[in-house]
């Protein structure tokens, strides 16, 4: 969209970029971009060379998950507002846990897994997607599509045209019925052909001269394997996705919904997100030093070359633009580190929560067959509903000055601290940011950089206020014939309101945040 000076006082706006295609690379560290770009990259590297690099971009709130990233990303929005405070919550009136996009409501499509029971409902804002809709009169197409079903699902908010994600027990791509009650035709004969069942057949062997070592006690192995060394033979589909083919898979359905749903084709904008999720799981089992993470990265590369080639070739100049970032980064293998001399380890939440509980036993003067949690997830403590509203206040002061006593633990907070007033420290703000009173828990515990959550033996997580975990890439491409880089430290927030005044629709709900003037600045030029 740029504008031309005519000389007589005003300003004439051309049209919008007929397609706007948002890639979110699961798990993606900002640091990944440097190290994992060789010099005759035409993927990433040809973003870096052709596009707006931000450089020092991060997620604002805690906790860093991949359903908090993608909604945050694209209702330019943190959890408090959007209400999707992590992948999986305890939701109180039921008394168990709640998945971020979990609706029993609707029927799945494509297959007969509860894998298909996914709907956008919980998510509070609209998001981009649902305002390019909205001011289009829902004559164009919002897709979304990636191989886990929160990554497809929250980026297109609640008006998207259609979902897809991958069922790993079938082998095939799938939606709901919250979206429509078949599969389109294409989506039809593109399970037809049998992708997977020919990936399954080419084992993920070591490209030569990578810098890494392939063997280390801290790396877990495949699902189908008993070693975690090259070649890696997966077995079934959920082994599959923890290789490379994951991301050939996402980015082959992307090009057929191009094409078959004649994207960038209509009379208002279309919008495609793209979710790129075998990095993070590759990043969980492996770990980010891993010969796996690095081998990972130079296939993905090449399979980005692929399709911005293809782009290319389907689009003129400024019919198209797409941009780049992640919903979080990751950490740093905690044994790597401490060998190293670093403070970080796997933080012990069982232990944790079975001593925190014993101490509000003798605390409280409560039974011991009293039920103080109901559960402790996401660094979150609820209490059981057993205990009384006067119970709960006091618990949680008590717990939160407890939690301060203990090794690695650098701050806590209790639901009426976060409840209440905001403050400007780092570490509050960001909890506060994240926190929902109906979906949150009544104490909020951060560890210590370094220290990441216990549920991984090995490889490593993400989820944590700190720059490993917040960092991440942001690149815009179909902008500028040449590159430019900006590193006064930005928002993940800050590119739904910069599509927004760009695209000439309204700001989704909830997003507050200032746009990016470089991109801004390069979209309006002459």
């Amino acid at each position: 969209m740029r504008l031309l000076f005519l000389g007589i006082g005003f300003w004439v706006q051309a049209q919008p970029p007929k397609l706007v295609i948002g890639i979110v690379v699961d798990q993606m560290r900002a640091d990944y971009l440097r190290r994992f770009v060789g010099p005759k990259s035409r993927g990433l590297g040809r973003l870096l060379q052709e596009g707006i690099v931000y450089w020092n971009c991060h997620y604002p709130y805690f906790p860093t998950y991949t359903g908090p990233g993608h909604a945050s990303l694209y209702t330019g929005a943190t959890p408090a507002y959007h209400g999707i405070v992590a992948n999986d919550w305890w939701e109180r009136a039921l008394g168990r846990t709640w998945y971020c996009v979990e609706d029993t409501t609707v029927h799945p499509v494509g297959t007969d897994s509860p894998k298909g029971k996914r709907s956008p409902r919980t998510l509070l804002a609209t998001t981009l997607a649902d305002e390019l809709r909205y001011a289009c009169r829902f004559r164009n197409k919002t897709l979304g599509i990636a191989l886990k079903d929160r990554s497809a699902i929250l980026p297109i908010g609640r008006s998207g045209t259609l979902a897809l994600w991958f069922d790993p027990q079938k082998g095939m791509w799938i939606t709901s019925s919250y979206y429509r009650d078949s599969l389109p035709a294409w989506v039809v004969r593109f399970n037809a052909q049998r992708y997977p069942d020919s990936l399954l057949r080419v084992p993920w062997t070591l490209a030569k001269g990578h810098a890494c070592s392939d063997e280390s006690p801290y790396e877990g192995t495949l699902p189908t394997e008993t070693s975690p060394t090259f070649p890696h033979q997966p077995k079934d589909y959920t082994a599959l996705l923890y290789t490379p083919a994951g991301n050939w898979l996402t980015l082959e359905l992307a090009r057929h919904a191009i094409q078959a749903e004649s994207l960038g084709r209509g009379p208002c904008p279309d919008f495609l997100s793209i979710s790129l999720s075998s990095p993070d799981l590759v990043g969980h089992l492996f770990g980010t030093e891993s010969c796996e993470i690095e081998d990972l990265y130079r296939k993905l590369d090449k399979d980005l070359a692929d399709f911005l080639a293809y782009l290319s070739r389907r689009f003129k100049p400024g019919e198209v633009v797409l941009f780049l970032t992640a919903d979080h980064g990751a950490a740093p293998t905690p044994e790597v580190l401490a060998q190293q001399g670093f403070s970080a380890g796997r933080y012990p939440e069982k232990e944790l929560r079975a001593r925190a509980e014993a101490f509000l036993r003798t605390t409280l003067s409560l039974p011991e067959t009293t039920e103080v949690f109901a559960a402790f997830l996401n660094q979150n403590f609820y209490f059981s509903r057993r205990l009384s509203p006067g119970q709960r206040r006091e618990a949680a002061l008590r717990l939160k000055e407890w939690l301060l006593e203990q090794p690695n633990v650098l701050a806590a907070y209790t639901f009426a601290e976060l409840a209440g007033p905001g403050s400007s420290t780092y570490t509050f703000s960001r909890v506060q940011a994240g926190y929902l009173p109906a979906r949150s828990g009544d104490v909020v515990v951060i560890y210590a950089p370094g220290w990441i959550e216990g549920d991984y033996p090995t490889g490593t997580t993400h989820g944590s206020i700190w720059t490993y975990d917040t960092h991440v890439p942001l690149v815009w491409w179909g902008l500028l014939p040449w590159s430019r880089a900006v590193y006064q430290p930005v928002r993940i927030t800050q590119v739904v309101p910069t599509l927004a005044f760009w695209l000439g629709v309204p700001l989704p709900s909830a997003a507050t945040d200032a746009p990016l003037p470089e991109v801004l600045d390069a979209a309006f030029s002459p």
